[in-house]
């Protein structure tokens, strides 16, 4: 969820995810959650106004779903469209749409297929303040869900210290502490649903909702001009991977308010922890 809001654009970002073992809720077992994810974005130029955004990404999740069951392997494949247009001096506005299969088998069907929609306005008060305003929309397998943005960026006047900010979705402040080394933090509470076909919850299917308000903190440095290593340590809140009949659904979901929802988990909750992440991401700069 970037777009021409800051002085840089993240090509590629390569993560690997892990956490210590988490205990279930009500047995003795426990498990851990382990991730790898590869993002990939192709900013295309038109001119100074217009920049075209593409992008493709994948990640593969590696989770217990219930206790005393082999892990499950959850996985991501998507693509994105858009563009960036800049009306004026003071106005600008991202508008994407993405497509993702998501599921614990990737095949191309309608149950594993998802859409989504982005609108993010700016409203650039200084070169130095910008205030953004969107929504985001994405048919997850539990129906619509709907998510307005609230956003704000500084940077300061040495250009040390950063905030970037789309809540409830994104947020991440940055300080410089020297000409290669930042400190930061970093908050991701976007959740997603990944439709079940090999499992054995339900004759008729079933579908993952997962949620996880991740807050971290992490330190940068710069391996080279455009290649950084961030080492991320925190802590995942709320977190959940309730399992659902795939017929299961809810009205509408807005945010984190579940209109509608009548749903029954069919799965044991594990508990919230600590979560380690290492990412090497390849970063342009522009003035």
């Amino acid at each position: 969820m970037q777009g021409h809001t800051q002085n840089y654009f993240d090509i590629s970002t390569l993560s690997y995810t892990n956490t210590i073992p988490n205990d279930f809720e009500i047995t003795n077992a426990q498990t851990k959650v382990e991730e790898l994810a590869l993002e990939l974005n192709f900013p295309i130029i038109i001119n100074e106004k217009t920049v075209l955004l593409t992008g493709v990404a994948a990640n593969k999740t590696k989770v217990g779903l219930d206790a005393n069951m082999p892990s499950s392997t959850l996985n991501v494949l998507g693509l994105n469209f858009g563009i960036n247009k800049t009306s004026n001096n003071t106005w600008s506005g991202t508008f994407m749409a993405f497509s993702k299969i998501a599921s614990d088998k990737i095949k191309l069907s309608n149950d594993n297929l998802q859409f989504g929609l982005l609108t993010l306005i700016t409203n650039k008060k200084r070169a130095d303040i910008k205030y953004r305003y969107g929504i985001y929309a994405n048919t997850e397998r539990y129906g619509l869900l709907v998510v307005p943005i609230l956003g704000f960026y500084y940077r300061s006047t040495n250009k040390k210290f950063e905030a970037n900010l789309n809540l409830p979705i994104i947020g991440d402040i940055t300080y410089k502490l020297g000409e290669k080394a930042w400190i930061g933090m970093r908050f991701d509470g976007l959740g997603t649903t990944y439709n079940l076909r090999g499992q054995n919850y339900s004759t008729n299917g079933a579908y993952v909702s997962k949620t996880s308000n991740e807050l971290v903190s992490y330190f940068r440095y710069m391996l080279s001009k455009s290649i950084y290593l961030n080492t991320k340590v925190g802590y995942a809140i709320s977190r959940n991977y309730k399992v659902f009949h795939a017929d299961d659904k809810i009205d509408l979901a807005l945010t984190s308010f579940y209109f509608g929802d009548n749903r029954t988990q069919l799965n044991e909750r594990f508990k919230d922890g600590a979560i380690f992440k290492i990412e090497l991401l390849y970063r342009i700069l522009f003035d």
